[in-house]
């Protein structure tokens, strides 16, 4: 059971807003931003290479940190400065050409988008598998849209912009029974903090979150899984430096032999720090006691604004995350927000351009996103719902 009065007490941000756009970027824990300020105040007086070098149990806490949650090797973690660099280290790395099949769901980012649209520029075949009419994945026309031709397989998790939890772990299931040598890239981008992710059971060969949403990291972090035998189907990566590779003669170089291959040597090392911290704490809180709260209040939040006369709870699929989308019938997603704002309640607004696939065809131009989490209470809920209910 989790203790929310200790909770609320290690949330700071608590104390001043009324935070529903954990989807965007979470409230830390004071235990996360004390321990990047303790780092970097150190670094002022040591020096950076030095306590580096001192620090290097702190810095590698996020390796270990992850595995646990992941389920994975140490090694088969790397440190991104967001989801999106994680994603583009991994999909960089994969060979495609001209003829190859690409497959990829109805929720993807625009910032995945921009890759398989390159790619298709480049001869690349790229295909979206439909939603059923639940607003899922569609496993059963997915796995008869399979052949050898099929390269990779890119899929987001949950997404962003209607809180469906899609059905990832089945088609990994389905990849592995198909004997497919397709790369399967998973963006759990939003999973991520709120969600039990076992690689093991999802079955993919990477997979990509960011620190800021709802792991309650810094900003600028993020982690890429690359499964330990995925190097053999891999090529070369359009990111590589001394971290990633070794200069090995005058005219040969070779890649680390494990996920440091998808790294640089450059980043924020107190941020790194802070994610190791992050994650450490959450799972100390427990991910399963985390996305039982976060199902209660998000079940919550969806049932008291569907009585609200005016208001129109966006969210598709069977199953569904944190993130709660809607509509207030006459006021723009923006014009929403900023009301929201004005009564010191956080929540984003999402629109087409981030979410083609998602919006498009169901003629949204953006969404009101309130993604609750376990820090959350019940009574921030009715709060939010009260408001809601006044706005015109």
């Amino acid at each position: 059971m989790i203790d929310m009065t200790k909770i609320r007490a290690d949330t700071v941000g608590c104390e001043g807003v009324l935070h529903f756009n954990n989807a965007g970027s979470s409230l830390p824990p004071h235990q996360v931003v004390d321990a990047m300020v303790d780092y970097l105040r150190a670094e002022e007086v040591t020096g950076g290479y030095e306590i580096a070098a001192a620090r290097a149990t702190d810095l590698n806490a996020v390796y270990d940190a992850s595995a646990r949650y992941l389920n994975c090797e140490p090694g088969e973690i790397a440190f991104a400065v967001s989801a999106g660099d994680g994603w583009w280290r991994a999909f960089s790395s994969i060979p495609l050409g001209a003829g190859d099949r690409v497959l990829v769901g109805h929720s993807e980012y625009q910032a995945n988008a921009f890759g398989w649209l390159q790619a298709r520029e480049q001869g690349v075949v790229v295909e979206v598998v439909p939603n059923n009419p639940a607003g899922d994945f569609d496993v059963e026309v997915f796995e008869a849209m399979l052949d050898e031709r099929v390269k990779l397989v890119s899929l987001t998790m949950v997404a962003m912009t209607n809180g469906a939890i899609h059905p990832a772990a089945e088609v990994g299931r389905i990849l592995k029974a198909s004997g497919s040598e397709a790369v399967y890239l998973l963006d759990a981008c939003q999973a991520a903090g709120q969600l039990r992710l076992d690689v093991q059971e999802l079955g993919c060969d990477f997979l990509n979150y960011t620190g800021r949403k709802f792991m309650r990291g810094p900003r600028g972090t993020g982690v890429l899984f690359a499964r330990g035998d995925v190097h053999a189907k891999l090529g070369h990566s359009g990111f590589v430096d001394g971290r990633s590779a070794q200069w090995t003669t005058a005219d040969s170089f070779r890649y680390a032999p494990d996920a440091k291959r998808f790294e640089f040597g450059e980043f924020g090392y107190g941020g790194k720090v802070g994610l190791g911290v992050a994650t450490n704490y959450m799972l100390d809180v427990g991910i399963d006691a985390i996305a039982e709260r976060v199902a209660l209040l998000s079940g919550l939040l969806r049932f008291d604004l569907s009585a609200i006369p005016n208001v129109a709870v966006l969210d598709t699929g069977t199953h569904k995350s944190g993130i709660v989308t809607f509509d207030v019938g006459g006021m723009a997603a923006g014009d929403v927000q900023a009301a929201l704002q004005a009564q010191g309640i956080n929540v984003s607004t999402p629109g087409v351009m981030l979410a083609q696939l998602e919006l498009g065809p169901r003629s949204i131009d953006a969404v009101v996103r309130a993604g609750v989490h376990y820090f959350n209470t019940e009574e921030e809920v009715a709060r939010f719902c009260e408001v809601v209910a006044e706005l015109r």
